[in-house]
Formats: structure tokens, C-alpha cells, sequence
């Protein structure tokens, strides 16, 4: 193997490009500020719905940015992928979409405002609500521990498949499916007498790479972080463009394209697995219930349109994982041409070659990226190595945005929690670190033999589950504790005066955020969730053996035990919402108008 000259390259233009970008936009945004960003900026610094500006803020283009990139993660263009290979193409966008807006659009939009109304992170916010909700607050961070664990470790694999890349020829070139399972998994063939098995050494220093790279974007503030991100987001849609230009044109691509759009299985809209599928697809990727878009929107500037930004990162993360979906499935079309012209794939039961489909291929889980579609570079003939680096690379910024999120969600908990307890705050660099070294350590565990099934394990039983269940709880809270009424003033609120909403921005249609927010957003989660539940139950997920799936339910038992802790304080020493009265937000509401309240009364339904 020798070093490839093609790979480094490109390389050095993906790390570059982001800065590049980011110089390009500040440019721009220093003409246009006369005219528009001193306004709003003159804005922010007034009070609104009567509360004290004194939270350290971002600006509306770092709010954004942040923002689109914990959503558009890792699983847009791997999981969601793979998910509509294994359910039969378009049947399942169909799912996707209908979970996506009777779920996950009201959600997200409700944490937003949330978050930007009461300025705290997801415990203090809850809290200020009402105390009885701050043990789902609790679940809530601990479900972020978990999957910063274990979510970072794919991203090692990213890192080490970007580090062979580098290299001509690739060294998955023979076997790409040996490659990763011995290679860089090195698992066991079966799981008897099997436990967890020693740490796998590059693993363990691929990992070490990404939490280097978190600490060093979050440990000197969020201006270094906004650069940081204009890497991790612009980069990926920039790679993502070139990567679909000329995957579309390979041999076999029209056949991968119209298993995409194409095929429609209607059967499979009955299978009640599916749109637990689908709804988890969505939830994980949006990520309401994690916490994270409360925390991120309480440093926001008072006056921002979070109902706008919600806009904009639901249309541009959703569009994400579709076009992606063009560019994956014309790559697995052409391994499906290829495996046929070369006579097809071994058929185990009868031991004669055999045609294999674009569906087969699609279907291959976590291999759909590390292994088919790392075979599948070998297709762009002398760019391989640079549409490699390319397409791993992308896999790696789309992952650091979501861990830059959640770790910066969990450095706002421990800050908070100084503040609250009259603490004196440690130096940020030095959280930033805690919290890394303490991320790195548990992440060895999905470094071992048994990494990837400890991986599975967790992330269904514990965020699956509790995603689900969050997003119905906070849907309660904010039902009988927030109410919808306080959400419109709020939003109407905030947004008086800009220059875009000059008299407010309305959350129209009503009917349609009242019916997700009320209705179908807790049915639905709550419906899936006793769904799985009964499904696991009845047979144990993923054939693992009982001692893992018993460290599944243990965690699942311990986020459930925490989640009531709340509402058995507050029966206790019987404290009450610190959320100021709605009359108030109305009557700021009315005086910035200017004349008396146009808002219908104030009757029970609209209350809530």
C-alpha cells in the first residue's frame, strides 16, 4: 500500500472548505449589518414578556446553524437510508413524513419556544414549569450520557475508515465485510460464554481522536464553536452535492433510484414495526426529548423567531436525509450491478449463485455503510479515494454537530447547577473537559468484542423507549403546565417589531399545532411505547444473550425509576409553577400593540 496523493487532497479541501465558508458569510453579513443586524440586535437587548435579558446569547445565524446540526446527524444519511431499504422504499417515507408532522414538528417547535421563554436548560426549565416534571428533566440527562457514550464510537469508525482512505489501494479493496467485522471490530463469531472482550486498540484511539475534537470545539466558548460549526454543517451538504453528482452516474444507479422513489409496498403500511421504525427515525433525528433544543433556545436572543427557526431546520433536515437517500441507493444500485455481472451472490441454502436486488443490499443494517457502501467507492474508479474521504467524512461532521449539542447541553446543566446552588462555576475549559474524559471512558465499554451488540442494546432500550415516553410527557406538561395560550403570546411577543414580522409572527395553522401538541404527538409515543414493549417481552430483541439484554432492561428500569422522582417532591413539599402569570405576557402583549387585547378571552380550553 502506498499513500494517496488524491485522498489527502481532498482531505485538506474538506477541512478547509467550511473556514472558507464561514469567512465567505462573515463578509456578507458585516455589509448587510447597517441595515438589518443592528436592528435586531438593538432588539435583543430590550426585555421581553418582562423577563431580564442576562443569559449569554447566540446570534440568529449560530442559533440556526447549532440547530441544523444536532439535527442532521449521523442517521440521516446512514440509518434513514437503511430504514427505507428495509421497508419497502416508499411506504416508508410515507411513515416517516406522517410521524414527522403529527409528531415531531410539534415537539420540536413546543421545546423551542420553552427554551426561549423561560432562558434555562432543560432542568431549570422544566423546574420553572413546574416542579413535578424535573425527574423527566433528570431521565433526560441521563439518556444524553448514554448516547454520547456510545453515538461517538460510530464516529470512530468514520475516522478510521477516513485514515484508510488515505491510502491506494483501499485496504477493504479484497473483502470489504472481513474488513470491518475483523479488522476494526474484531467480534466474535457467536455469543457463547461470551462477555464484552478486551478493548480494541484502534478503536480505542479513533475514539480518543473524536472526544479531542469535541473538547477542542467546546472548551473556548460558543464563538469558536459557531466556526467550528460552519465546518460541520456547510461541509457536509457541500461533500453530500458532489457525492450525488457523481454517484448518480454510475452504472446500475437508475436501478438504486427506483427502489427509492419507486417502489411502493403498501402491505407494509399495516406492520405496526414499521411506524415504530419510522417514528423513532424521526424522533432521534429532530431529537425532541432529549432536552437539547429547550437548552440550546434559552440562548437564543429574546427576540428571534424560533418559530421560523423550527421551519427551517425541519424542511433542511428532512431534505437532508431524502436527496441523501438518491445519492446512497444510486451507490447501491451499482454494487447490485456489479455483484450480478459478476454472476451474482452465494445462496447458503442451495450453495448455487444467484441474482441479488437492490432491496437485498439496502437491508444490510450498520454494513450499509461501513461495509456495502465502503465497497461500493471502489466504483469511482481513479476518485475512489477521494469520494471515500469524502463520503466518511461526511458520515464524521454530520456526528460531531449532534455530540457538539448534547455535550454542550450537559456543560449547560453542570453551569446551571453551580448557579443554582451559589457555587462558584468552574472554568468552562475544565467542564468541557470533565465531561469529555468521563464520555471517553464509558465509550471504551463499545470498544470491545462485544462493542457494537452492547451499542444496539442500549440505544433500543433505552432511547428508543425513552424518547417515546419524553416526548408524551412533555406533551402533558405542556398541556395542563404551559399551556398553548402562553405559547402564541410568547411567540407574537418576540417577534414584535422585526423587521420580517413587524406585527408578530402568528403559529398558524392553529388547528394543526393544537391537534399535534394535544392529541397526537402523547397518543402516538405512548401507543408505540407499550407496543415495543409488549414486543419485547414477548420475544427478546435482537437474539442477544440474556445477560445483555438484561443490562437493557436495568438501564430502561433506572431512567423510568428517576422520571416520577418530580411528582413525589412536589406532593411532598407542595411547590407550585414559578412561571409568571399569563395575564402578564397578555397585557405586554396588548401595551407593544399599542391598543387593548385582540386575543380571544381567555377561556378554559384556550388555556390549556
Amino acid at each position: 500500500m502506498a499513500a494517496s496523493a488524491v485522498g489527502i487532497i481532498t482531505l485538506f479541501a474538506v477541512v478547509f472548505a467550511g473556514p472558507l465558508a464561514w469567512a465567505f458569510a462573515t463578509y456578507v453579513q458585516s455589509r448587510r449589518k447597517a441595515a438589518d443586524g443592528a436592528a435586531e440586535a438593538g432588539a435583543s437587548e430590550a426585555q421581553v414578556d418582562g423577563k431580564a435579558t442576562e443569559r449569554e446569547e447566540m446570534s440568529g445565524v449560530a442559533y440556526t446553524l447549532s440547530l441544523l446540526g444536532y439535527a442532521i446527524g449521523l442517521g440521516n444519511l446512514w440509518r434513514f437510508p437503511y430504514l427505507v431499504g428495509k421497508w419497502g422504499g416508499g411506504a416508508f417515507i410515507i411513515a416517516y413524513l406522517v410521524c414527522l408532522f403529527l409528531v415531531a414538528i410539534p415537539a420540536y417547535l413546543m421545546e423551542m419556544v420553552m427554551g426561549q421563554y423561560t432562558r434555562k436548560s432543560t432542568v431549570g426549565c422544566f423546574k420553572m414549569i413546574h416542579p413535578r416534571w424535573d425527574g423527566l428533566a433528570y431521565g433526560q440527562a441521563l439518556i444524553l450520557l448514554l448516547v454520547m457514550a456510545y453515538y461517538n464510537v460510530l464516529l470512530a469508525y468514520a475516522i478510521i475508515y477516513i485514515a484508510g482512505s488515505l491510502v491506494d489501494p483501499l485496504p477493504w479493496a479484497a473483502d470489504s465485510k472481513n474488513y470491518f467485522n475483523v479488522e476494526v471490530l474484531n467480534g466474535y463469531d457467536d455469543y457463547i460464554g461470551k462477555g464484552l472482550g478486551p478493548v480494541q486498540w484502534k478503536l480505542a484511539l479513533a475514539l480518543l481522536v473524536v472526544w479531542l475534537i469535541v473538547f477542542a470545539s467546546l472548551a473556548f466558548g460558543k464563538k469558536i464553536l459557531t466556526k467550528v460549526t460552519w465546518v460541520t454543517v456547510v461541509g457536509p451538504i457541500i461533500m453530500l452535492v458532489v457525492l450525488l453528482i457523481r454517484s448518480v452516474t454510475l452504472d446500475g444507479a437508475a436501478d438504486g433510484i427506483e427502489f427509492y422513489i419507486g417502489k411502493f409496498d403498501s402491505e407494509v403500511l399495516g406492520d405496526l414495526d414499521m411506524w415504530a421504525s419510522a417514528c423513532s427515525q424521526i424522533l432521534f433525528s429532530l431529537s425532541p426529548g432529549f432536552g437539547t433544543a429547550i437548552t440550546m433556545s434559552s440562548y437564543t436572543r429574546p427576540k428571534e423567531n424560533v418559530f421560523r427557526t423550527c421551519m427551517v431546520v425541519v424542511v433542511c433536515n428532512s431534505a437532508f436525509s431524502l436527496v441523501g437517500g438518491f445519492a446512497i441507493f444510486s451507490i447501491v444500485g451499482n454494487i447490485t450491478f456489479r455483484l450480478n455481472a459478476a454472476g451474482g451472490v452465494l445462496d447458503e441454502a442451495t450453495g448455487a449463485m444467484v441474482a441479488t436486488t437492490v432491496a437485498e443490499q439496502a437491508s444490510a443494517g450498520t454494513g450499509l455503510a461501513f461495509i456495502a457502501i465502503a465497497d461500493g467507492m471502489r466504483a469511482f474508479g481513479s476518485g475512489t479515494n477521494a469520494m471515500s474521504v469524502l463520503f466518511f467524512s461526511v458520515l464524521l461532521t454530520l456526528g460531531l454537530d449532534s455530540t457538539f449539542c448534547w455535550a454542550e447541553t450537559f456543560v449547560c446543566y453542570v453551569e446551571d447547577y453551580c448557579l443554582v446552588k451559589g457555587r462558584t462555576k468552574p472554568a468552562h475549559w475544565k467542564i468541557v473537559g470533565c465531561i469529555c474524559a468521563v464520555m471517553y471512558l464509558m465509550g471504551l465499554l463499545y470498544c470491545t468484542r462485544m462493542g457494537i451488540e452492547l451499542l444496539d442494546i442500549v440505544d433500543h432500550y433505552c432511547i428508543t423507549y425513552y424518547l417515546l415516553l419524553a416526548v408524551a410527557l412533555e406533551a402533558f406538561m405542556f398541556t395542563f403546565d404551559f399551556g398553548w395560550r402562553r405559547l402564541v403570546v410568547h411567540v407574537k411577543l418576540a417577534t414584535l417589531g422585526n423587521l420580517r414580522t413587524p406585527l408578530g409572527q402568528d403559529v398558524v395553522p392553529s388547528l394543526f399545532w393544537r391537534l399535534g401538541i394535544h392529541f397526537t404527538m402523547p397518543a402516538w409515543c405512548l401507543f408505540l411505547f407499550f407496543y415495543i414493549f409488549s414486543t419485547d417481552v414477548a420475544e427478546p430483541y435482537g437474539g442477544y444473550p440474556v445477560w445483555m439484554q438484561g443490562i437493557g432492561w436495568f438501564c430502561l428500569a433506572a431512567l423510568l425509576a428517576v422520571t416520577p422522582l418530580g411528582f413525589a417532591r412536589s406532593l411532598k413539599l407542595g411547590t407550585g409553577s414559578t412561571l409568571p402569570p399569563l395575564e402578564e405576557d397578555e397585557a405586554a402583549l396588548a401595551a407593544a400593540l399599542g391598543i387593548k387585547s385582540t386575543l380571544p378571552p381567555l377561556g378554559q380550553n384556550e388555556e390549556s
